[in-house]
């Protein structure tokens, strides 16, 4: 008897200390900060030799590839393969691909997280602006490439990236929604608490959130982290004036320009994409 009852101590003081420690992260005291853990709706680590299969594309991208090393360009892995993304000189394009939810889940969220890591190549030296990854919801109708929106036709919030200053790429979100006032998207920058961009050679996490407005209020969200930190937050934009726009796609995109091109080649690292309905996080 005496053999049991010290089991069953052990177990009751097992289950105290859990729940304590439960009531503590839930209160705030520990990993208050942290993302909680929810089931993913996507995830691309890049290590498939058809990677590109996984978004849905039947061929592979022609300036994208995976790579475990590229010496000249000061690559290192951060965990296995990555996908290396060029832009040509005197080009635009670098990739564009998407997470189309209405085909891969049967609906369209209202909500969501999307987080990818980023290395800018040694030879990252950009001179002007253009789009990095992001999410939308443009229906081929509206919201990109001077297609102005009216809160009925789409909408979009894709990655932005700056001209480099002083050693950093600046970056943030590339908007078209229902208040803008101009044939272009909003530049919104990312620079709460002093951050100042993307150095070259370094792995950085990079997280959006994207929660559409009631239609017609000024009430939709756009967060933006990097590596943890929130770095980016507004809570009014009008992205929609009517229920049907909803998100559409997280969407890959790496492009430079506005009209003008790269003035030499120039190389992006992409790895490990996720998206899902809470944070996910580093």
């Amino acid at each position: 008897m005496s053999s049991l009852s010290t089991r069953e101590t052990k177990t009751a003081a097992l289950l105290i200390g859990l729940a304590a420690l439960g009531a503590l992260r839930y209160s705030g005291v520990v990993g208050a900060d942290e993302p909680q853990k929810s089931p993913g709706v996507f995830n691309c680590d890049f290590e498939s030799e058809t990677w590109w299969q996984e978004w849905g594309e039947r061929q592979k991208p022609k300036r994208a590839e995976t790579v475990i090393q590229d010496l000249p360009r000061k690559f290192q892995p951060r965990d296995g393969k990555a996908l290396r993304i060029r832009i040509d000189q005197d080009g635009h394009y670098g990739l564009s691909l998407a997470y189309r939810f209405e085909e891969r889940m049967g609906h369209e969220p209202e909500e969501i997280y999307f987080r990818y890591y980023v290395r800018l190549g040694d030879d990252w030296k950009p001179e002007h602006g253009g789009k990095l990854p992001g999410i939308g919801g443009t229906y081929g109708r509206a919201g990109w490439g001077g297609r102005r929106v009216d809160g009925t036709d789409g909408w979009s919030a894709r990655g932005l990236f700056q001209g480099q200053e002083d050693g950093r790429t600046p970056i943030g979100f590339y908007c078209y929604h229902a208040d803008m006032k101009g044939k272009y998207g909003d530049h919104w920058v990312w620079d709460r608490d002093g951050f100042a961009g993307l150095e070259n050679n370094r792995w950085y996490c990079i997280e959006q959130q994207v929660k559409l407005n009631s239609p017609r209020e000024n009430d939709g969200i756009l967060r933006g982290w990097v590596d943890g930190q929130l770095v980016f937050e507004k809570t009014d934009v009008r992205m929609r004036d009517v229920q049907t726009l909803k998100i559409e796609t997280v969407w890959i995109n790496l492009y430079y320009g506005g009209t003008w091109t790269a003035t030499t080649n120039q190389h992006f690292f992409l790895d490990d994409v996720a998206i899902g309905r809470q944070r996910v996080g580093p």
